[in-house]
C-alpha cells in the first residue's frame, strides 16, 4: 500500500516537471524520499539532462541549507545540553569530521539526510557547511542523472 502512494506521489511530481523536480530536491534533503524516481521520470519524458540536473542541484543544495537552519535556529532550543564539557568535546569532533560527514552524507539512505540538521545543531561553521555539502550535492547529482540516462537506454532497449 506504501509503494502505491509513494509511485502516486512521484508521478505528481513528474507532472509538475521541472517546478516538482525543484520542490522533491528541496523535501528530499529534509524529509528522507528520494529523488531518483522523479529524475528517471522527467529523463524518460524527455527533459534536458542539463536542465535536470541544475535544477535537482539548486533544490537539493536549498533543502540542505533549510535543514541547516533549521537546526542551528530552531531545534537546537529543544534540545537542552546540560553537560556543557560534553557539548563542546561534541562540536569539537564535528569540527574535525563534520566535512566528510557531510560529503558522505547525500549517499547514507535515510540517516544521511539528517546530516544538515545535525550540523545546525552542533553550530558547524556555515561557509564550510556550504562548501561541503554543495560539493557533496553536485557529485551526486551528477550520479543520479548519469545513472538515471543508462537506466532508460537500457529500458528502451529491452522492452521497445
Amino acid at each position: 500500500m506504501l509503494i502505491k502512494y509513494l509511485m502516486i506521489m512521484f508521478k505528481i511530481f513528474v507532472h509538475y516537471g521541472m517546478i516538482g523536480l525543484f520542490a522533491i530536491g528541496i523535501i528530499s534533503s529534509i524529509i528522507p524520499i528520494p529523488t531518483e524516481p522523479v529524475v528517471l521520470g522527467l529523463l524518460h519524458a524527455g527533459e534536458n539532462p542539463e536542465t535536470v540536473l541544475i535544477i535537482l542541484i539548486i533544490g537539493s543544495i536549498l533543502g540542505a541549507y533549510i535543514g541547516y537552519m533549521l537546526g542551528k535556529y530552531e531545534l537546537r532550543r529543544f534540545i537542552p545540553f546540560h553537560d556543557v564539557k560534553k557539548e563542546k568535546k561534541i562540536q569539537g569532533y564535528f569540527r574535525v569530521y563534520g566535512g566528510f560527514l557531510l560529503l558522505a552524507s547525500p549517499f547514507i539512505p535515510v540517516v544521511g539526510d539528517l546530516a544538515p540538521m545535525v550540523a545546525g545543531i552542533e553550530n558547524y561553521d556555515s561557509k564550510r557547511f556550504f562548501i561541503f555539502i554543495s560539493t557533496a550535492k553536485i557529485i551526486k547529482g551528477i550520479a543520479i542523472i548519469y545513472f538515471s540516462i543508462r537506466v532508460n537506454e537500457w529500458w528502451t532497449l529491452f522492452f521497445k
